[in-house]
């Protein structure tokens, strides 16, 4: 008899509606870890809200890739060096801060340091704040960075790993920036006059004006998506444009992957993380058992939708399900190459029971994703099957 091994994601829903969080002590950059970036093909963010599911199965690693690493400075300064440019993040109470960042051509300092993130950050939690800084490039001209930062939780679910690895509690994190960038001949001040210079006062209206009045302002936008367990992010697409006369000009958008595997250089001392893992673990194996039905089948439950998926022994699997509110309905059965391979689509369905039914034997063995839409909501159940 040939048979389906549920890996349940039935608690998919109950692990998402948990307190996620991002913490200092999950969460912060700590001196001394490095992690490796790999360049991965441009990756759109997608959908906010909850309950997402993002399959990178398919996604090729690319050459290119780069070191980050973490030295620390101080007792609340961390220097992260990437790319031949160093930055500079400082943490001041429940914050963590950009202070500037150089490389052999560029020069920033801020006069009032850019807010990157504030703890704890959780779905529906959005922070603002403005930034100013000044530098120079290649001693040659004087730089005036000015503008403003939004940061906020704005989607949590599911993400799928290239290999098929699946990390169930995630959160992604966006970051909207928009800067107004000044160059001007380097000019030499004399000692008389740095006495007479007006300390530095944040005018956070006159940033305001200038990012919607002057005729080019650049904006960026990164995505970025952590997993519960683990205290960087697990993959990150970053977007910038440059804006002209209000129109918009793309001037670069890519991805980069952090695979798990390679965070483990210093997990084994992570004692927060190392808890949330094994926390997770757990949640999950106690679920798997809670939403087990005695015919070996899995059953989820919501106030508008309920499903249940079975076996028979032909190797037909049943799919069960009730809608409490009417509408449409789409269920589409993936490989985790990410190809489609099976679609069942209802525009609207009225209030009641219905079931439909998938031949797992025409199938190969391995692993399936089968994903259900009723609404807005997405639901998915992560399927290995064992073929003959």
């Amino acid at each position: 008899m040939k048979k389906l091994i549920f890996s349940i994601l039935g608690c998919f829903i109950y692990l998402s509606f948990q307190a996620q969080t991002l913490s200092p002590d999950s969460n912060q950059p700590r001196g001394g870890d490095c992690l490796m970036k790999r360049v991965v093909a441009t990756c759109e963010a997608g959908e906010s809200g909850t309950q997402q599911i993002w399959d990178f199965s398919g996604i090729k690693l690319q050459d290119t890739n780069y070191e980050l690493q973490y030295v620390k400075q101080g007792v609340d300064t961390v220097i992260g060096i990437e790319h031949r440019t160093m930055y500079y993040y400082h943490t001041s109470g429940d914050s963590l801060f950009c202070l500037g960042y150089e490389n052999p051509t560029i020069l920033i300092t801020y006069q009032k340091p850019e807010l990157l993130l504030t703890f704890p950050l959780y779905q529906g939690r959005i922070i603002t704040d403005y930034f100013d800084g000044i530098g120079n490039y290649c001693e040659q001209l004087n730089i005036r960075l000015q503008g403003k930062n939004t940061v906020m939780v704005d989607a949590s679910g599911m993400l799928i790993l290239p290999g098929g690895d699946t990390l169930r509690k995630v959160l992604r994190t966006y970051a909207h920036k928009l800067i107004h960038q000044r160059m001007a001949p380097k000019i030499i001040i004399s000692d008389s006059l740095r006495e007479n210079i007006v300390p530095f006062v944040l005018n956070r209206d006159s940033i305001d004006y200038l990012l919607a009045n002057d005729s080019i302002h650049l904006e960026t936008e990164t995505w970025r998506w952590y997993a519960d367990g683990y205290r960087y992010p697990v993959f990150e697409t970053v977007k910038s444009t440059v804006y002209k006369f209000s129109h918009a000009h793309e001037h670069f958008t890519t991805s980069f992957i952090y695979l798990p595997e390679e965070q483990y250089y210093d997990l084994p001392y992570d004692i927060e993380n190392q808890k949330k893992r094994d926390l997770t673990d757990k949640e999950i194996w106690e679920s798997k058992w809670k939403n087990t039905t005695k015919d070996g089948g899995s059953i989820t439950e919501d106030e508008n939708f309920s499903y249940q998926l079975r076996l028979d022994d032909s190797g037909y699997l049943h799919i069960s399900y009730e809608l409490r509110q009417a509408g449409g309905v789409v269920l589409i059965l993936f490989d985790l190459q990410g190809r489609q391979i099976s679609t069942i689509h209802h525009a609207n369905q009225n209030i009641g029971h219905y079931e439909e039914t998938l031949y797992m034997s025409s199938y190969s063995r391995g692993e399936y994703l089968l994903r259900i839409t009723v609404g807005k909501k997405v639901y998915g159940e992560k399927l290995y099957y064992s073929g003959k």
